[in-house]
């Protein structure tokens, strides 16, 4: 029998990409809001979870006034190292979680990033050498940090959460529609286990659940 009380806490976390609470660290002409997504956060509240805000590192790494950047230029050993050793540290929060029995909801990221995508990052092949805009697509691959935390999580054998992306880098979509999405998808997962089991296997957003 446990000698303390139940106080007020859910027991209940979701990961949240830094951007989301931070637009100023967003790479310039990219921020959607002028401080942090508060309609994300408010759909969150309504459900009752904690929120952790992860690392942001191409901050740490280049700085807010980096250039623009795709994916290819950032899959490098150094900067994989450094995502690695960021990722460690946020996984020791899962596995802390994980040793008292709370959930991990899911990891909120923004897809098309090439650091913290989900499911897409931006590529450009031959993006490099003297700075210029050039045309970027969208490869279906996770960011690189993102790659990482999931190497990281798989490792030391935790449950690895579902992993959302929010449409932030398409240009084509609305915030009310990014939002929308988003609001169905977290009502339908946290109704019912049921619910949950359901609404992961139509998603349109992968996750990287181990099976």
């Amino acid at each position: 029998m446990s000698l303390h009380k139940e106080d007020a806490r859910s027991k209940k976390i979701i990961f949240v990409a830094n951007c989301l609470l931070n637009a100023n660290n967003k790479v310039r002409e990219f921020a959607r809001y002028s401080g942090m997504f508060s309609e994300v956060i408010r759909i969150l509240d309504h459900f009752g979870l904690g929120v952790m805000q992860l690392p942001c590192p191409e901050t740490l790494y280049m700085g807010n006034q980096r250039w623009w950047n795709s994916r290819n230029l950032y899959d490098n050993t150094g900067y994989r190292r450094f995502c690695r050793q960021l990722a460690s540290q946020t996984t020791d929060y899962l596995e802390n979680y994980e040793k008292v029995d709370y959930d991990v909801v899911a990891i909120l990221t923004c897809d098309g990033s090439p650091t913290c995508g989900s499911t897409m990052s931006s590529y450009c092949e031959d993006w490099g050498g003297r700075p210029k805009e050039v045309p970027r697509t969208l490869v279906d691959q996770p960011g690189i940090y993102m790659e990482e935390l999931k190497k990281e999580i798989m490792e030391r054998q935790l449950p690895v959460p579902f992993i959302y992306g929010l449409a932030m880098d398409d240009r084509n979509r609305t915030n009310d529609q990014i939002l929308a999405a988003f609001s169905e998808f977290m009502e339908n997962m946290l109704a019912t286990p049921e619910n949950k089991q359901e609404t992961l296997a139509k998603t349109d957003v992968k996750s990287w659940r181990q099976h």
